[in-house]
């Protein structure tokens, strides 16, 4: 049951009924406080202390219409939090299981919700507003100013690590989660068919049988005590959070995140490389020996390449997720005030795209209208290559960068994606679309040729003509990480099935472009 603590004018206005609540029952992880604050509704976790802000509370008159607005900016603060993604559906549907209004805040959640009311109201203090901040980036930005005392050491911690520390805990990723405890227990057992070893036990095995591996492939005495020692130090972390490796997936994303925190030297990039690495050749021991499945596998590869990631954001606050920020603007009013020139219209483009880096070589070649707009014929490309969306891009031509509006992706000028066309260009000319900025992906598209037959308008009857490879993994460390999934997954280099890919192209194109809206 999570409940939702509102005073009696807020549960008018949302025509709820409220009574009163003892408050103890207020104090924990699923309970929250709302209060208006001028163009802002404050949703406060209770236990967490973590804010939730929801912009322009007077356009929400019933409670169905507040709940959604919550949801929605909940789970834009899940995707900016030093959290691992594969998480973030487990917390969402704790927090929203079953929903109860009442009154009772206490007197702790008004003195935190009073602070954030007047962080929010200052506008010569910490919050930047002259960014337009989002309403996740706001929420960060409030808890990143206010500490909590941990209840154990009595330490000051900044508000999100409470949050991290109760995502890491609460929420468990096990490999063969079809099997239950005592199940996945028996994957791993002495040479005593009876005898099922303890934590300790089973750690000391992994690495035995891990050793023995690394030895048969032929692996060198200094690459094998690398890796073995990665093996052990991440063993041991985990049983420092009381949990073995097979218990949830997603730790090596903390396991890295804090691993310079962990130790008594900087620690080089290469050092921190070499770490991921091994982590990566423990997942395939792991596999080999059964004990990951192939979604196991790739749910932990995930969390290695976002930590990765993470290690090297620049606001720690923000982590990977400070790439992946909503765009704040509504693409389908801009569309009605742009109006495509005649003449992009009146020709057909033969186009090849090819991911850099990679080897086979993945390609796709299509034909598209001239008057196809430049963010369409990204995302034409996007789906293609089975991107997901999780991620930001932009599109280079040259020297100038193309961008969704308003994106602030570091660079000082660029160009809006949605007000050019490809029929701009000219055969020759080769353009370069670059997605996620962490794993970094670069399709290199080339216009071969072009005739003068229009396709149907705005690139809606783009044709598929040929193409080889199945298209990237997301979050696996870029064509380097593909490469390596690549030796064990054969289907991943083969060619591509024309007919199947373009019956549901249109479908994907429309399903990303909502996405990124």
């Amino acid at each position: 049951m999570v409940i939702i603590a509102v005073d009696d004018l807020l549960a008018q206005h949302l025509h709820v009924n409220t009574r009163a609540r003892f408050k103890g029952q207020l104090g924990n992880a699923q309970n929250w406080s709302v209060r208006v604050t001028g163009d802002f509704m404050i949703v406060m976790n209770n236990q967490l202390t973590l804010p939730v802000i929801v912009r322009h509370p007077q356009r929400f008159n019933d409670s169905r219409s507040f709940m959604a607005a919550f949801k929605r900016q909940f789970l834009a603060l899940l995707e900016l939090s030093p959290i691992p993604h594969a998480k973030i559906s487990l917390i969402r549907n704790a927090q929203f299981a079953t929903v109860s209004f009442e009154r009772g805040v206490n007197t702790a959640a008004a003195r935190y919700i009073q602070h954030y009311a007047d962080l929010l109201n200052d506008h010569q203090g910490t919050i930047d507003w002259s960014k337009q901040p989002s309403n996740a980036e706001l929420a960060l930005q409030l808890a990143e100013e206010t500490w909590k005392k941990d209840p154990v050491s009595g330490e000051k911690l900044p508000i999100m690590d409470f949050f991290e520390d109760y995502a890491m805990m609460n929420f468990h990723l096990p490999a063969h989660p079809d099997f239950n405890e005592h199940n996945r227990t028996y994957l791993y057992r002495s040479s005593s068919l009876n005898d099922i070893m303890n934590a300790v036990a089973v750690n000391q095995q992994f690495l035995t049988d891990y050793r023995r591996l690394l030895d048969r492939h032929g692996k060198s005495d200094q690459i094998i005590d690398r890796d073995v020692d990665v093996a052990a130090d991440y063993c041991s972390f985990c049983e420092a959070n009381g949990i073995s490796p097979l218990d949830d997936l997603a730790l090596p994303y903390y396991y890295l995140l804090h691993y310079d925190e962990r130790q008594d030297e900087n620690i080089s990039d290469t050092a921190l490389k070499g770490i991921a690495t091994g982590l990566r050749e423990f997942a395939r021991f792991m596999r080999a020996q059964q004990l990951f499945s192939d979604d196991d596998f790739s749910q932990f590869n995930q969390a290695v390449a976002q930590g990765w990631d993470a290690l090297h954001s620049q606001q720690r606050t923000y982590h990977l997720q400070q790439l992946l920020r909503r765009i704040q603007l509504q693409f389908d009013r801009q569309r009605q005030n742009v109006r495509r020139p005649l003449d992009v219209a009146r020709q057909t483009f033969r186009v090849r795209v090819e991911l850099a880096d990679y080897s086979p070589q993945m390609w796709r070649e299509f034909e598209v209208s001239g008057d196809t707009r430049l963010d369409k014929l990204c995302f034409q490309v996007l789906t293609l290559f089975n991107v997901r969306g999780n991620h930001l891009f932009d599109l280079w031509a040259g020297t100038t960068g193309y961008q969704l509006p308003l994106l602030d992706s570091g660079y000082e000028e660029t160009a809006s994606l949605t007000k050019h066309w490809l029929g701009e260009f000219k055969a020759g000319d080769q353009l370069t679309l670059n997605y996620d900025f962490g794993d970094s992906w670069k399709f290199i598209i080339r216009l071969v040729a072009t005739s003068g037959v229009p396709r149907r308008s705005n690139g809606d009857r783009a044709k598929l003509l040929a193409g080889f490879g199945r298209g990237i993994i997301e979050d696996i460390g870029g064509p380097t990480g593909l490469t390596q999934a690549a030796k064990d997954d054969l289907t991943l280099n083969q060619p591509l099935d024309i007919a199947a890919v373009q019956e549901r192209w249109g479908a994907a194109i429309t399903s990303l472009q909502r996405h990124y809206e």
